[in-house]
């Protein structure tokens, strides 16, 4: 009797430990499950670098693990690429980011799952499509060059001379002098033994009476002079 009395205890302490084992083993893969990454943060930011119409913008963007870090990146890069003036668009977290701008100088940020999603969301929130264009995109999970700075308007071209026609009239020439400039001038008409001053507004024609005169039957040379940087030169046969 006391034999069977030791096996049924042995038996029952070993099934007690295999059960606590078993425990600690199902505790151990529950407790096992990975930590969630941390969020990542990105901030795009844009700039002036002409803040006259059409206006031209710079971008900047910062990936950082707080807002406030990311936002301080953007501004800085924004500020390297030649942008006056610039301010925080939008913040992603864990997402895309994308800032906007046109030719009014409307400046816009948005959010989206891809980049391409940001940017399409920040291009529909101008209120004016004119001149519209991203400035600056990228994604939380990975740094994404924002592109150069807007390139400067072209320089403008250069301003015509006026057009110059002439009718003989009784005792004399008339010159008929045309702005092509589109601004308004002072102009000098000057050819041989003969020199006269005259104004001209922009876009409009003007009749230099140039009597009385003798014909003399051969081509004269002239030259029309505006201050506001315009020449013509001509020939006459009178």
């Amino acid at each position: 009797m006391t034999t069977m009395t030791k096996n049924r205890v042995g038996r029952g302490k070993a099934a007690a430990v295999t059960m606590l084992t078993a425990t600690a083993s199902l505790a151990g893969l529950i407790g096992a499950a990975p930590a969630q990454a941390a969020d990542q943060y990105i901030a795009v930011a844009l700039g002036y670098i002409n803040e006259n119409p059409p206006v031209t913008m710079a971008g900047g963007s910062g990936i950082a693990a707080t807002k406030d870090a990311a936002a301080v990146g953007a501004l800085t890069n924004c500020s390297n690429n030649g942008g006056s003036h610039c301010v925080t668009t939008v913040i992603a977290t864990n997402e895309c980011a994308a800032a906007a701008s046109n030719s009014i100088g409307e400046r816009v940020g948005a959010t989206g799952a891809t980049r391409a999603a940001a940017e399409s969301a920040a291009k529909s929130k101008l209120e004016s499509q004119n001149g519209a264009k991203i400035i600056v995109s990228g994604c939380a999970n990975g740094s994404t060059p924002p592109p150069p700075p807007d390139e400067p308007p072209p320089p403008p071209q250069p301003k015509q001379g006026p057009t110059v026609s002439f009718n003989r009239v009784l005792g004399g020439l008339v010159a008929h002098i045309t702005d092509r400039s589109g601004e308004s001038s002072q102009c000098t008409y000057e050819t041989d033994n003969f020199n006269r001053s005259f104004g001209l507004a922009a876009n409009s024609s003007y009749d230099l009476r140039i009597v009385p005169a003798i014909p003399q039957f051969r081509n004269w040379t002239v030259k029309i002079t505006c201050d506001n940087g315009t020449s013509t030169t001509a020939t006459t046969y009178f």
